[in-house]
């Protein structure tokens, strides 16, 4: 079975959003202290069945995306409440942006937090040490599918590259189903294939999925 991460596809139709304190409060992502608030960012007013205030570690989705999941019997997740929260912007500027607008009129949206947690399989998987400027150190996962942004000569600009999977590397966990995350890499949510087949089935907007590995059937 294949490892799945979620991941943003910055699809800019959608409605964006920051998260109030910013990523990684205190305790995560083992305790969710409070719950997030969102400030909706200038774009876009469309709210996709996913938000991403968080650089994929946090996942806000429609109440649609919530009852498909738990009607399937998806584990591994709770749905907690979501909070929002005005820009402090001046109202003149805001009023010319589209952008999402309070008292909130959209699908009602839950935290998808995960619950589920496991470990990689350190002989199995490919991972990388690399070291930081301040001697502690960090795993990158070697062969895993990624995105590059490359400077394209011909167009003279910037352009996202999309790099496959590398057979036979990336990242191997221990057998699992549903939704989790991997405690060497704690900012990311993973799931299974069958949770991405139902996400993409249901065709939900706003989410994408890199292959990172496979999942152990034992």
């Amino acid at each position: 079975m294949k490892l799945w991460r979620f991941t943003d596809p910055f699809d800019y139709r959608f409605a964006r959003a920051g998260r109030v304190g910013g990523t990684w409060q205190d305790g995560e992502y083992k305790i969710r202290a409070r719950n997030i608030v969102l400030d909706w960012e200038s774009g876009s007013d469309i709210v996709g069945d996913f938000t991403w205030p968080g650089f994929d570690t946090d996942l806000v989705v429609t109440d649609g995306v919530g009852q498909a999941l738990q009607e399937s019997g998806v584990a591994g997740f709770d749905l907690r409440p979501v909070e929002m929260q005005e820009s402090a912007e001046p109202a003149k500027r805001r009023s010319k942006k589209s952008r999402v607008k309070l008292p909130y009129e959209g699908p009602p949206l839950w935290d998808l937090w995960v619950t589920a947690w496991t470990a990689s399989d350190r002989e199995l998987s490919t991972l990388h040490e690399v070291l930081r400027d301040d001697g502690s150190s960090q795993l990158e996962v070697v062969g895993a599918q990624r995105w590059e942004r490359v400077w394209d000569q011909q167009r003279m600009e910037l352009v996202s590259v999309l790099h496959p999977r590398v057979e036979g590397q990336a990242l191997v966990v221990p057998k699992m189903r549903g939704v989790f995350r991997v405690e060497e890499f704690p900012a990311w949510v993973f799931c299974t294939d069958d949770v991405k087949a139902l996400i993409e089935n249901h065709d939900f907007k706003n989410v994408s999925f890199l292959e990172m590995g496979d999942v152990l059937d034992r």
